[in-house]
This record gives structure tokens, C-alpha cells and sequence, in this order.
């Protein structure tokens, strides 16, 4: 096993005694800095090679790592540590290692590494407790506020257990880091190659399909639109055909999508997920464009309440959220964490209806985003899909739509389109083309935003 590399990118590779030996160096010189077990850091950083080498220094030390998004705004970047009070704060963002502004400590990250042979230490490999707090990660707040989520190491371990029942890693399998560790998806990732002993390989530009053709990975984490920016050209249809696995989870997958990916026989497995279940809930490979559903994995428990919402509990449920420094658990009476997405259990595979609280009421009527979207999104040109309630005083509010789509946009035709599937009060009143200027945070797509646009 130690043949394989555990750590790619491009040509290089790391191999997994080598490894060791630049986590250890990391671990004395972040002791020689004060930081001990308990401690939390936070990173500010895109991914890459050195990121991941002190993400598993931190853990072998104890220290809880508290990741956050390098593309946010000073201003909530500030906000998060004011709430985190971490110890330190490790980049290499210029902005932020110059800054006077702030009150924490910030260590240069890529300092902490040395590639020097000579300069590495001995490994001493350490087990890490289950129950020893990992990560604090921010919930994407798609629907609502984010919370910062506490994970045990324990939660990420049995979430990769799971994981591994349906998606097996092997000895000789590699599995692209292509999902951000900021979120809980590119964590979850780390985790199981790790676990696994597998090699983890790091895109480090957003060329995914020049990382597929140069370092040959055997699995791919995806969102939508990753992959079909991929499939835009034929050349990378050849490179996806060779791999073994194509996660896709992060938000709804367009029909059209599924069923090019069919049609080119792609390795698709469809996951629902959430950041409080530390990542995968449930998974299962696509069979049938129109039945994207997913078996319940390992270590998760998932009922359906009388209102349509899915319930969950188990080994990989988060330890609380993080609030003035105190971490609280809500759940039901009887254990049970309320997701807030409404779902359908049948035979043990589960089918995501959508969003509660993207719910609203129109003239009385109860109105599912989720719904209207799905219709838009089994035509072809229609890559994305969002519809929000606009607030009328006559009707409480009306269904509006926003739509990213290819070629031109043809409001009638939408109507029109719309119109004959659906009844007259759930059809839009308003159509707006996708906003260009719009940057959403994470891999998932904040309906907030689009509230404010109309």
C-alpha cells in the first residue's frame, strides 16, 4: 500500500511515508507556535497541496479546524472569527497576512511547510479519538441564515464508513479533491481517502477535465454545473467514461443533464446530503433520468414526518451548532434533527422534494419552488432554474423565475411552455434571464440573492 502516492497534483505526487513526515514537521512547528488541542484555527484558503497537509497536522493534534470561504467579504470573514474566537488564523491571502485591522494572530500557511527532505521529521502516526471536535463548518445557508456546524472526528469517520458501502475505494484508486473544504463536501473527501489509504488528487484550477486527463483519477465529486461545463465538449465525454464513479449531489440535477450523462453510459451516482450529517445521507447510481433516487447509507437513520420533511439521526449527526461560544443540539423529542427538506422514503431509497422553507403561499394555496423549477428544467437549454415568491397584496405572493439558459431567452416561449404543464396559479408572473453580475457563495445557490433582484 505504501507504493501508492497519497497525496497528487499534476506531475507531483507525495508518497504516504513522506507524508507523515511534512505532518509531523507541521505539528512541531505549530506547538512551537503555542497551538494545542482544543485550540481553534481558522483557514482562509483555496485548496491546495498544503492546505491538505495542515488540515491532518491540525487533526493529529487535536486543534479544531475551522475553515472558511476565501471568497467572502472582509466584512463576514470578520463576522465568522468574531464568532469562531479562533487562536490563529492560517492563509497566504495577501490582503488579510497585511491587514491591520484585525485582532488574531495570522500565520502565513505555506511558511509551515517545508519540502526539504532534510529538514523533515521522523513520523509518529497518532490515532485520533472519535469523539476529539474536528471541524466548525458553515451551513450554506441556502434557505436561511448560516450557522457554524460542529463535527466530531468521529461524525467525518463514520460518514466516510458509509460512503464507502456504495462508493468503494480501492488500493490504486484516486479521488479528486474538486469540491471546496470550506464545505462540508470537500472535507468529506479528505476523510475517505484518507480512511481508505487512497490517494487524494488536488485541482488546483478550475481545468478539471486537464486534471482528469493528467492524473487519471478513478472518482470525481461533482455539482451540476461542473459537469455539464464538462460535457460541453466531446473530448472530456472520452475522460468522464473512464472513471469509476461520478458523485453528483449540491442542489437540484436538470433532466437533461442526467440524461446526456445516461446516454453516454457515465458512472453517475446521485447523493442528498447536508452539512449537519457531516455530508452523505443517502446515494445511489442513476438508472433512469425521471427516478434520481438515492439509498439510505450506513450509520444514518431518515423517517418522513406528517408535513413531508425528513427527520434524521445517527452516528454521523453533527454535534450542534456554534453560538456564543456554546454548541447546542436541536432536536425532537425524541432525537430526532429536523432537516427542513421535504422528501418521499420508498423501499429504503429516498426521492428530495425540496425546501420547506422555500415554501410560500399563493391565494391560499401552498406553492413549492421545487415544483415550478422542475419544469423548466427538463428543457434542454435550461442549465439553471430558481423561482422565488414575489410579495403581492392581493395574492400574498406570486411565483417569479429567474433562468440561465442557452441561446436566447424567450420569455413566451417559457410561458407558454410552463403554462402547459402546470396549473394557472403556480405559473410565473415574471421572468428575468440569470443575473450575470450574480457570484453565489459555495456550491450552492443562495435563493436570497435573487430575492433582492426583483
Amino acid at each position: 500500500m505504501n507504493d501508492y502516492p497519497a497525496i497528487i497534483w499534476g506531475t507531483r505526487s507525495i508518497s504516504r511515508q513522506r507524508l507523515e513526515q511534512y505532518i509531523s514537521s507541521v505539528v512541531k512547528q505549530l506547538k512551537g507556535r503555542g497551538i494545542g488541542s482544543k485550540d481553534r484555527l481558522a483557514i482562509i484558503e483555496p485548496n491546495s497541496v498544503e492546505y491538505v497537509i495542515i488540515l491532518l497536522a491540525l487533526w493529529r493534534m487535536g486543534v479544531v479546524v475551522c475553515p472558511l470561504n476565501p471568497q467572502w467579504s472582509y466584512e463576514t470573514l470578520a463576522q465568522c472569527c468574531g464568532l469562531l474566537n479562533p487562536r490563529a488564523i492560517l492563509t497566504s491571502q495577501t490582503p488579510l497576512l497585511s491587514s491591520k485591522k484585525l485582532t488574531i494572530p495570522v500565520i502565513q500557511l505555506r511558511e509551515l511547510i517545508s519540502y526539504d527532505a532534510r529538514q523533515s521529521t521522523e513520523a509518529v502516526a497518532q490515532e485520533i479519538p472519535l469523539a476529539q471536535e474536528a471541524t466548525i463548518i458553515w451551513t450554506s445557508g441556502s434557505s436561511s441564515q448560516p450557522k457554524a456546524a460542529v463535527h466530531t472526528w468521529g461524525n467525518h469517520v463514520y460518514s466516510a464508513k458509509g460512503s464507502q458501502e456504495v462508493i468503494p475505494l480501492k488500493a490504486g484508486d484516486r479521488w479528486v479533491l474538486s469540491l471546496p473544504l470550506y464545505h462540508v463536501s470537500g472535507i468529506s473527501i479528505v476523510c475517505r481517502c484518507v480512511l481508505a489509504r487512497t490517494a487524494m488528487v488536488i485541482a488546483q484550477d478550475e481545468d478539471l477535465a486537464a486534471v482528469i486527463y493528467q492524473t487519471k483519477p478513478t472518482h470525481i465529486s461533482l455539482v451540476a454545473t461542473q459537469l455539464y461545463r464538462l460535457l460541453e465538449h466531446k473530448d472530456n465525454q472520452v475522460l468522464l467514461r473512464s472513471l469509476k464513479y461520478i458523485l453528483l449531489g449540491g442542489s437540484a440535477i436538470p433532466r437533461p443533464l442526467l440524461e446526456k450523462a445516461l446516454s453516454l453510459q457515465l458512472p453517475v451516482y446521485v447523493s442528498y446530503g447536508l452539512t449537519e450529517m457531516s455530508s452523505q445521507v443517502a446515494t445511489g447510481k442513476v438508472e433512469a433520468p425521471d427516478q434520481p433516487c438515492a439509498k439510505l447509507l450506513p450509520y444514518r437513520q431518515l423517517k418522513i414526518d406528517t408535513n413531508g420533511q425528513m427527520l434524521v439521526k445517527g452516528e454521523v449527526l453533527f454535534k450542534g451548532y456554534l453560538h456564543q461560544n456554546k454548541i447546542f443540539l436541536p432536536l425532537t423529542k425524541d432525537g430526532w434533527f429536523k432537516t427542513g427538506d421535504l422528501g418521499k422514503l420508498e423501499q429504503g431509497r429516498l426521492s428530495v422534494l425540496g425546501r420547506l422553507d422555500n415554501m410560500f403561499i399563493c391565494a391560499g394555496e401552498n406553492i413549492q419552488p421545487e415544483e415550478i423549477e422542475n419544469v423548466f428544467l427538463r428543457l434542454p437549454q435550461v442549465k439553471e432554474a430558481i423561482v422565488v415568491g414575489k410579495k403581492d397584496a392581493e395574492y400574498g405572493a406570486r411565483p417569479v423565475v429567474f433562468i440561465r439558459c442557452e441561446g436566447n431567452f424567450d420569455r413566451q416561449f417559457f410561458k407558454t411552455h410552463c403554462a402547459g404543464h402546470l396549473p394557472k396559479i403556480k405559473v410565473p408572473v415574471a421572468f428575468y434571464p440569470w443575473p450575470k453580475e450574480l457570484v453565489t457563495q459555495g456550491i450552492k445557490i443562495s435563493r436570497k440573492d435573487f430575492l433582492t433582484r426583483i
